[in-house]
């Protein structure tokens, strides 16, 4: 015989876990930290896809890990003079940061900058600077953007790899120099 009054309870349950689930994943996916590192190693490993002057550019791992450690976990901010952080909404140092990007964001931006920035060689290094487009800087608070790259050789085959990038100046970008915040 079917009891209506258990399987009411059990449906009552079952809805309650449903839309716990569904709200505990929404508050911890979208718009944390973590997420959004989960999103730009994704786009710096398998999206990443730029070239430099005819050649491939390569987003190797501990350059993925240089920019998110340090331009925007701030790792080492004390020990170097200045660093500047891409704006995820993170706090650093009790100061909490606007959250104008995602990680994908921060990947096309360093994507943007190596295609059309201002380049500056030396060596086999190549500095660009990128002075976003009027829509980028509205939507980021970021108005320029640098990238290091440097060539590379390997059985012949040329490439370039990000050594870094980070963001330079904006409205929205933070600046930690000497040991506090400048803006």
């Amino acid at each position: 015989m079917l009891d209506l009054n258990r399987l009411s309870k059990g449906i009552v349950a079952l809805v309650i876990f449903v839309v716990s689930v569904f709200a505990f994943s929404g508050s911890v996916s979208a718009g944390s930290l973590s997420y959004y590192h989960q999103e730009f190693t994704y786009a710096a490993t398998y999206e990443f896809n730029v070239e430099f002057y005819g050649h491939d550019v390569y987003f190797s791992g501990w350059a993925q890990d240089h920019v998110w450690d340090r331009h925007v976990l701030g790792y080492d901010m004390d020990e170097k003079y200045e660093t500047t952080f891409y704006p995820l909404g993170q706090y650093i140092k009790g100061r909490h940061l606007p959250e104008t990007m995602d990680g994908y964001d921060v990947v096309y931006l360093i994507e943007d900058a190596i295609e059309y920035g201002h380049v500056h060689f030396s060596g086999d290094r190549a500095v660009i600077t990128y002075y976003l487009p009027y829509w980028e800087y509205r939507d980021y608070g970021i108005s320029e953007l640098k990238v290091v790259l440097e060539k590379e050789y390997y059985r012949g085959y040329t490439y370039y790899e990000v050594i870094t990038a980070y963001p330079v100046y904006g409205p929205d970008v933070a600046i930690y120099e000497d040991g506090h915040w400048v803006n």
